[in-house]
């Protein structure tokens, strides 16, 4: 359904005597496309499809195919992803949020407080922290999640460019740029001076959006002296990301799955003479072995679907077939009890006795794009911050206080995670990367957003970079193919880079209140030359040009945020010990003389991306989860704790 009814052999032959051998580099330069120039292609594009493009490998591109991209609908996909996902939760009601009035208004409880343990995102250490918390609570324990986005239902994610605008949490331009313009948006985009951050905004946080690749960091990134002595060998993570690799269903793609692919392995081969290795990328998604649309129980024995290869991974699977949060650890949590409380956006915290009060407001739509803005508190005995990195680090900016002092690191440590963005135009191999999103469609697999790793496993450790082909969501196909002269984005390739760009970035609260990342030179430094160099040699290796895109501004963009609250083993050097346990920063950080480790607030913990002390050069999510697995388990364990969880 919606496949070829042959199996496709994606082109692997070069066709080209062009591609005898890479061009020098000198050659590539980066060539930036400035507004004016894209309104240039953009009349220039559009000229061509008012009849048909024609290239030189047979692919056609025609007005109807453009205007075709600007309209949305239903089809059969997204009705069965629907359906799929409120069968799933029937047993309650369809849905996995809870009432309002129950986090609103007051329970009777027979503990001090509203809840037992109350946790702040639903990305994957929330969500993790959550599903394995609720299951060990004790009858008649309470475990809530606040999160600040709304819940999405696949089948019904946008698919063209004017939906995913309107789903943008914040203005992006105008006078109230950066300022909120829709409290439950999907897509979060934070413009800043040196870089731009994009996130996920819903219950799933950015599993949602993400291009969902499993991959563990090199073991060296853990012996970096900044690292708790008890995790500097990842030995000691093993069990947890074998436990997170089997709940989120991760498969290794087919080699050649798809053209962009082919051609990524077949640069990657090219360098192989510079230290290039290809490997095909883990990923979690859903894949039938029988390849067909029937329905797939998952490990939660939750109903999925089999990927389309449709390429539209970053604008939400309309599909079903991609292993977000809400198709295993929410599932699990909401199973064992845990109530989930959408619309939901945390201000600050305060410290109490022996437990925390939150304030928060709840952004109730009226259906017509207004939103009632309630403001509450609760109070809990556990508190976990898994906001994200930037979440998390200005709710604690926004909270220090005489009962409440923190490590002086809070906020340092801000890390892009190395990520950049670059194109390949003009490539000699077929790419292929228009998504088509859940419709039927003709045309080779696009595949999903990343399906390889080009990795450089010889280098010293600052010099390792990843490299990894990517897609256009449907919603961008004409917006990049005017941008690239390329209406069907058959020789144009997206890379998307990781690496080591020594996390010196700094978060802190701008006049409103909110966090800012601030990194003054990470424009003019080395690691940013690095990754565009290594940018320029896969084009070359492609018989294509590197480019580089100005038309948002020339700033780095992250998808992969990190740090904040670092991990250290004393408050001198980070925010959180190798638990996610907030040091207690009264002193400038004193020790506990009965356990010799430094003292920490009772009950407080953060548990995501924030406290990961490094860049780690690769897609972060595994080893956020599996830091939340190991986090879980010892929270579990804690003899202070005993009242409240039942220890395996």
């Amino acid at each position: 359904m919606g496949m070829p009814e042959k199996p496709y052999a994606p082109t692997t032959s070069i066709g080209s005597e062009k591609l005898s051998g890479p061009p020098p580099v000198a050659q590539l330069r980066p060539a930036a496309v400035s507004r004016r120039s894209a309104l240039k292609l953009a009349a220039a594009a559009l000229g061509c499809a008012a009849g048909q493009q024609v290239r030189a490998d047979g692919g056609t591109s025609t007005l109807a195919d453009v205007l075709s991209r600007r309209r949305t609908g239903d089809s059969a996909f997204k009705s069965i992803a629907q359906s799929d996902y409120r069968a799933n939760l029937a047993e309650f009601g369809g849905q996995l949020r809870a009432p309002w009035e129950r986090l609103l208004g007051s329970l009777p409880r027979p503990s001090a407080w509203q809840f037992d343990v109350l946790i702040i995102g639903s990305g994957y250490g929330a969500s993790i922290c959550a599903a394995r918390l609720a299951a060990a609570l004790r009858p008649g324990g309470r475990l809530g999640v606040l999160e600040r986005g709304r819940e999405w239902v696949p089948g019904t994610f946008p698919d063209r460019l004017k939906d995913v605008t309107d789903a943008s949490r914040l203005q992006l331009l105008g006078g109230n740029k950066g300022t909120a313009r829709d409290p439950t948006g999907l897509f979060n985009v934070q413009q800043f001076n040196e870089i731009t951050l994009l996130s996920g905004c819903g219950l799933g946080g950015s599993s949602l959006i993400n291009a969902s690749v499993a991959i563990r960091p090199d073991r060296e990134v853990f012996q970096q002296s900044v690292w708790p002595a008890r995790l500097r060998d990842r030995v000691y993570l093993e069990p947890y990301y074998e436990l997170a690799i089997a709940e989120l269903g991760v498969r290794v793609e087919p080699l050649d799955h798809s053209d962009k692919m082919a051609a990524q392995r077949i640069a990657a081969e090219r360098l192989a003479g510079r230290g290039a290795r290809f490997e095909p990328a883990a990923l979690s998604v859903t894949r039938s072995p029988q390849g067909n649309q029937l329905p797939v129980l998952n490990r939660q024995n939750i109903r999925q679907r089999n990927c389309i290869d449709c390429g539209d991974c970053l604008t939400g699977c309309n599909v079903g077939a991609k292993n977000t949060l809400a198709m295993n650890y929410l599932p699990m949590a909401r199973r064992a009890g845990a109530e989930f409380f959408t619309q939901t956006e945390v201000h600050r915290i305060e410290k109490l006795d022996e437990g925390y009060r939150v304030f928060f407001t709840v952004s109730i739509s009226d259906g017509q794009g207004a939103f009632m803005r309630c403001p509450g508190t609760t109070t809990t005995r556990v508190l976990i911050l898994g906001a994200g990195s930037l979440g998390s680090s200005e709710i604690l900016l926004r909270s220090q206080a005489d009962c409440l002092q923190l490590s002086s690191r809070l906020g340092c440590g801000w890390t892009g995670n190395g990520d950049a963005l670059g194109f390949i135009t003009k490539s000699q191999i077929r790419t292929g990367i228009g998504g088509q999103s859940a419709y039927e469609f003709p045309c080779p697999p696009v595949g999903p957003t990343i399906q390889t790793n080009v990795t450089y496993p010889w280098r010293p450790l600052a010099g390792r970079v990843l490299i990894q082909e990517g897609t256009a969501a449907r919603a961008y196909v004409n917006s990049l193919g005017i941008l690239m002269h390329d209406l069907d984005l058959d020789q144009t390739q997206i890379l998307l880079g990781m690496g080591h760009d020594g996390a010196a970035g700094r978060i802190s609260l701008n006049e409103r209140g909110f966090g800012e990342v601030n990194w003054p030179g990470i424009l003019e430094s080395d690691y940013r030359r690095l990754i565009r160099h290594e940018f320029e040699q896969i084009a070359a290796a492609m018989g294509g040009d590197y480019r580089f895109l100005k038309v948002f501004g020339d700033r780095m963009i992250s998808v992969h945020p990190l740090g904040g609250c670092g991990m250290a083993d004393d408050p001198a050097c980070g925010v959180v010990n190798d638990k996610g346990q907030v040091f207690d920063g009264r002193g400038g950080g004193d020790f506990d003389h009965h356990t010799a480790a430094a003292r920490v607030h009772a009950g407080l913990y953060v548990v995501d991306g924030a406290i990961l002390p490094t860049s780690i050069a690769c897609n972060p999510f595994l080893t956020i989860s599996a830091l939340a697995e190991r986090a879980s388990d010892l929270m579990i364990a804690e003899p202070q704790y005993a009242d409240l969880f039942a220890a395996d």
